[in-house]
C-alpha cells in the first residue's frame, strides 16, 4: 500500500477477531514505528505497557466505558504521558541532553539553558501544564503506531474514553510522575470496514498568500 492506502484502511476498528493475534515480528514493527516518532524538543515523553493479562483487561474495560476492543484485541497499547521527568533539572532531561553527540562543555551548557528556558516558562513546573504537553506529543507516538500496523494489514483503535483518575490508580501509576495519555488496541477486524467519512480538500484547507 502507499501512503494515502494506508491511511484509507485505517479506521477505529470497534471489535477486534479474538482468533486471529499478531505475530511477534509484526508488533516489534509497530513498537519500532512508535519509537522513531518525533516529539517537542525531542524529549521522547511517552512511556508504553503492553497490557496482555486478561483480568487486567477486564479491569480496564470496566473503567473505559466497556468497550469490546480492550479486551478483543491481539495487544493493548497503553500510552503514559511522562510529568516529573520532563522538568528541568531531572535526570531523565539531563540524560536527554548528554546524548547528544556534541560533547563540547559550551554546547552541553547552552542545551541546559534552552531547555531550562523553554521548561520553565512554557510549563512553570505545573503538573497539569506538564501532561498536556507530554499528551500531546503522545498523540504522534500512536498515530504513528496504528499508521505503521495498517501498513501490515492490522487494525487499531484510538481509545480515550476512560476514567483517567481511577486508570492511573488501577495501574498503580503516581499521577505526579505519569498518567495516561491514549490507549491503542491492536489486532484483526472481524466485521467489514464502514465507509469513511472526511470532508473535502475545500472545506479544510485556506491558502494564504
Amino acid at each position: 500500500m502507499n501512503y494515502l492506502e494506508i491511511l484509507k484502511f485505517r479506521h477505529a476498528c470497534k471489535v477486534f477477531d479474538e482468533s486471529k493475534k499478531i505475530g511477534a515480528g509484526e508488533f516489534d514493527f509497530i513498537l519500532e514505528a512508535g519509537r522513531l516518532s518525533p516529539s517537542s524538543t525531542g524529549l521522547e515523553q511517552w512511556d508504553i505497557l503492553v497490557v496482555q493479562n486478561k483480568e487486567l483487561r477486564e479491569k480496564i474495560k470496566a473503567l473505559s466505558w466497556n468497550q469490546a476492543q480492550i479486551t478483543s484485541c491481539s495487544h493493548l497499547v497503553v500510552v503514559l504521558a511522562k510529568i516529573k521527568e520532563v522538568k528541568f533539572g531531572s535526570t531523565y532531561v539531563n540524560k536527554m541532553i548528554a546524548r547528544n553527540s556534541n560533547k563540547d562543555p559550551e554546547a552541553i551548557a547552552a542545551r541546559q539553558k534552552f531547555y531550562h528556558d523553554f521548561l520553565l516558562a512554557n510549563f512553570k513546573n505545573d503538573d497539569e501544564l506538564t501532561f498536556q504537553w507530554s499528551h500531546e506529543q503522545c498523540m504522534i507516538i500512536a498515530t504513528n503506531m496504528m499508521n505503521a500496523a495498517a501498513s501490515l494489514g492490522i487494525d487499531s483503535c484510538p481509545i480515550e474514553g476512560f476514567d483517567r483518575h481511577a486508570l492511573n490508580e488501577l495501574l498503580g501509576l503516581d499521577e505526579s510522575f505519569q498518567r495516561v495519555a491514549i490507549m491503542v488496541p491492536f489486532g484483526y477486524r472481524l466485521n467489514p470496514q464502514p465507509k469513511k467519512l472526511r470532508r473535502e480538500i475545500s472545506d479544510i484547507v485556506t491558502w494564504v498568500y
